[in-house]
């Protein structure tokens, strides 16, 4: 304990404090704080007429321990001398990481693509002859094979199923259900042609989506059939008895069966993937984004300080909060719930997503082309503890409660932590056509990831504005790429521009390429600029064109007041033609 009563013993106090100032390289005290202390101490001797040796520490330097500790720990990674051994010949050409698992036939450390390439065979419903995959993958492969043999137990009762760039539909099924007829149709069409040809679909054409939203779905017509019907490509490479030679014509066929169902737009043409990141979280474990403290004392405690305290009281109030075990330990928790239960339930039960990996504040997800931009901004609004766009939770204090009295059973039955609202993540968003290698989306996710991180813009009142962002990226069949990067909030605005009813995609593009011939001179000549625009669109009702126009401002203005001026026009242009994108793909004849 640390007395304050005497002359001696506040002598004794301070050496005491500048000694563990001086171990840990930090003034942990500010004025006010130690000012407060010190006089509810003499204020408490007063009243009780006894010592009170106070309640300062060695816990009280938590944060700088912690922050020293991380700091040790990052110095003795960085010495590190070792490093890992370059692996020779062919990398996975699914993934682009990882040496292809090949037989080690000699002493040599290395292997030509060639040598690999014997190895490879095609196994309907394994491999399919041309791809060559590394250890994990392979392992993933063929998990739903040999976890039943090794845990002796039935398939069926084992999710080891992940899912292939075919499952998006899923999100189409789920926004549109009155498609389902159709998708069975078009499955049984082709299942028939392919028996009456006298081959065989292997069994993996018959597992389990590997997304929850289907797979755990009461109504067993969502599982009738795989989405991989839908894919010649994909489809030929499960047929069992079909050779070599007779694979591209027998695509050919079964591509012409599939379009007689879907004439314009395959639902399994796109499929899409995000990554997320928490923004700065080392400030955060180093306590820098605390606000002061009278943002977390109960009015009730500020009604009943005394007089005699109330000057060091309010100087108090006015400091930054110190981060000690508590709060670590709360915003332990927070990144907990939302890596555990929020992340979870948001992409696989209220979307048709998949959950590839959530720890902490990284998100790894499988999504789709219909309910990506909601996912996302749910995503981005229960890490900060904003409000449920869903209303499904209640967000008072930042919490997320389940409203109703019957909490679903995977969610706990209390309210949830989150980081608050002032925290911010950041992410990249790939979507790609089936023909794009998966190597090359992945190369381009991280990229955009990267890219979010940095998207920053100079406010006229606040310092520089980084992160919170969003980078989409869409990878064409041809190898083309659309990059469009903005702030949330932009986002959100943007978002809008896809619920405008019997909007034509269109008129996006026709807005994108009037903003390069016609660019917008300012910030105050966006709304003529609309104006005109709007009105020359003779396929839009009065209704219609009273929407497009107030959307269209809110996205720009917004655009134009979060991204530098230099990257203004080609940020609204390439957000449009995504607009344009989404809405088009979106249609399915």
């Amino acid at each position: 304990g640390i007395p304050t009563q005497t002359p001696a013993k506040a002598k004794e106090l301070q050496e005491w404090i500048d000694s563990q100032n001086g171990a840990l390289k930090a003034d942990l005290f500010k004025p006010e704080e130690l000012s407060f202390i010190q006089e509810c101490t003499q204020e408490f001797i007063k009243q009780r007429n006894r010592n009170y040796a106070g309640s300062l520490n060695i816990g009280s330097w938590w944060a700088n321990i912690f922050d020293q500790a991380r700091a040790t720990l990052n110095s003795v990674k960085n010495a590190r001398n070792w490093k890992l051994p370059t692996a020779f010949g062919p990398r996975s050409t699914v993934s682009g990481l990882g040496p292809v698992v090949h037989p080690q036939l000699s002493a040599q450390s290395w292997i030509t693509e060639g040598e690999t390439q014997k190895y490879w065979q095609r196994q309907a419903g394994l491999f399919d002859g041309n791809e060559q995959l590394n250890a994990t993958e392979t392992v993933k492969r063929g998990l739903e094979k040999v976890l039943p043999v090794l845990l002796g137990r039935n398939a069926a009762d084992l999710k080891t199923y992940y899912p292939d760039l075919t499952v998006g539909i899923a999100g189409y099924l789920k926004t549109q259900p009155q498609a389902l007829g159709n998708f069975h149709d078009a499955c049984h069409c082709i299942s028939q042609k392919i028996l009456k040809d006298h081959r065989e679909v292997a069994d993996s054409v018959r597992q389990e989506w590997g997304i929850p939203w289907i797979d755990d779905n009461g109504d067993e017509r969502y599982k009738r059939y795989h989405p991989r019907f839908l894919n010649a490509g994909w489809l030929v490479e499960e047929l069992e008895n079909l050779d070599q030679d007779s694979l591209a014509s027998y695509r050919q066929e079964l591509q012409n069966t599939i379009q007689k169902f879907y004439p314009q737009n395959n639902p399994t043409n796109w499929y899409v993937i995000a990554a997320g990141d928490g923004d700065s979280m080392s400030e955060w474990l180093k306590g820098t984004k605390m606000n002061p403290y009278g943002d977390y004392l109960a009015k009730v405690l500020d009604d009943q300080v005394s007089k005699e305290l109330r000057p060091a009281f309010d100087n108090f109030k006015r400091a930054i909060k110190r981060m000690g075990p508590a709060t670590h330990n709360a915003l332990s928790r927070a990144l907990l719930d939302f890596s555990n239960q929020l992340v979870p339930y948001l992409t696989e039960q209220r979307y048709a997503g998949r959950l590839i990996y959530s720890g902490g504040d990284d998100v790894l997800a499988y999504t789709n082309l219909w309910e990506w931009d909601s996912w996302l901004w749910d995503i981005r609004q229960c890490f900060r503890g904003d409000q449920d766009p869903k209303d499904e939770f209640d967000n008072t204090g930042n919490y997320w409660s389940w409203r109703s009295p019957e909490v679903p059973h995977y969610l706990s039955n209390r309210p949830l932590f989150t980081m608050g609202e002032q925290a911010t993540i950041s992410f990249g968003l790939v979507i790609a056509h089936h023909s794009v290698p998966l190597a090359i989306a992945l190369e381009n996710l991280w990229q955009a990831e990267e890219e979010a991180k940095e998207h920053e813009y100079v406010d006229p009142e606040e310092a520089r504005q980084k992160k919170d962002a969003v980078q989409l990226r869409i990878i064409y069949g041809n190898g083309n790429v659309l990059k469009a990067t903005s702030k949330f909030k932009t986002f959100q605005t943007w978002q809008t521009l896809l619920t405008i009813e019997d909007i034509e995609p269109s008129i996006y593009e026709t807005a994108a390429t009037l903003l390069e011939q016609h660019p917008i001179p300012s910030y105050s000549a966006i709304m003529p600029w609309i104006n005109a625009f709007v009105e020359r669109r003779s396929q839009c009702d009065d209704l219609q064109k009273s929407t497009l126009r107030s959307r269209l401002g809110s996205f720009l203005s917004e655009l134009w007041l979060t991204t530098s001026p230099e990257q203004q026009e080609s940020e609204a242009k390439n957000w449009l033609k995504a607009a344009a994108f989404n809405l088009r793909n979106r249609t399915i004849s």
